[in-house]
């Protein structure tokens, strides 16, 4: 069986493989791990190219008057936790949480890998572990208790063109799993800024984490380096050690509809309280 260093490269301190797995690979030959977004093909800019100007704060980690941190308001706690505020429902069963703009300090600024403004960056802190579920396939829990608002890990893969998103999921079969995940942001009443992001091919950890109809991971949208957004994904709640992570696709999930390929919807195994009994689908990838 590959070592954790090989399936999960960067990230393999803190995520690894159940002994349950009976020396089974949860990742196809074909798949190569990375941490960060990549591009995908056709995309214009490099995902981890530096745009941004950095602040010039000198000390370790930034404080109120740090120009990143003034952008939106701060954004996280001296713990690491996210700050939200009353206006803001985390509550498990909301599939759409909204959440304020966030960015995060880059490597164009002075200030420390410590600093309180860098947090999706520095990648999972909280041990996780890939195992094999008993009705979805591969999934993720948590080793360790994880707090409320704490940062699990991010959602990272290739940035795709609406054009090369459209193609991969024409291409799925019935059997086949969709890991894009479209990300759309409302500027105005008239724009939205749509980014797909897919860890199918090459990704990270998020690529193994279920959906749930009740899930207690919710979404969060992050800019570091440059206009295109990194996604991270956060603890409505707190969990328990050997708990399964999850998080609510986006999508329709009417019973019985057909996709946009005229395929039936792939039933939800969450067996939560209020499971719509079927995945959503975004059928803007149709």
């Amino acid at each position: 069986m590959a070592t954790s260093e090989e399936l999960f490269g960067d990230d393999s301190k803190y995520v690894t493989c159940s002994s349950d797995v009976n020396g089974a690979v949860p990742l196809p030959d074909s798949f190569k791990y990375t941490a960060v977004n990549v591009a995908g093909p056709g995309l214009q800019q490099d995902p981890s190219e530096i745009v941004y100007s950095g602040c010039d704060c000198t000390l370790p980690s930034c404080g109120q008057h740090c120009p990143c941190i003034q952008m939106f308001g701060p954004s996280y706690t001296e713990d690491a936790k996210l700050v939200t505020s009353s206006s803001q429902t985390l509550s498990s069963t909301d599939n759409d949480i909204i959440t304020k703009p966030v960015l995060e300090c880059s490597a164009s600024c002075k200030c420390s890998s410590e600093c309180i403004n860098r947090v999706v960056q520095n990648g999972p802190r909280f041990q996780l572990q890939v195992f094999n579920t008993t009705t979805k396939g591969w999934g993720l829990r948590a080793v360790e208790k994880i707090p409320k608002n704490a940062f699990v890990c991010e959602y990272a893969g290739e940035i795709l063109t609406d054009k090369e998103a459209k193609k991969r999921t024409d291409a799925l079969t019935g059997d086949d799993m969709n890991y894009i995940l479209v990300v759309k942001e409302n500027i105005s009443d008239e724009k939205v800024i749509r980014t797909n992001i897919d860890p199918a091919i090459i990704g990270n950890v998020g690529r193994f984490i279920n959906h749930s109809c009740n899930p207690n991971l919710f979404q969060v949208v992050v800019r570091i380096e440059n206009e295109i957004p990194r996604v991270g994904l956060f603890a409505v709640r707190d969990i328990e050690a050997l708990e399964e992570l999850s998080y609510s696709y986006w999508g329709d999930t009417k019973q019985g509809q057909l996709d946009g390929m005229g395929r039936l919807h792939k039933p939800c195994y969450c067996e939560g309280p209020n499971c719509s009994g079927f995945l959503p689908i975004d059928a803007s990838l149709f």
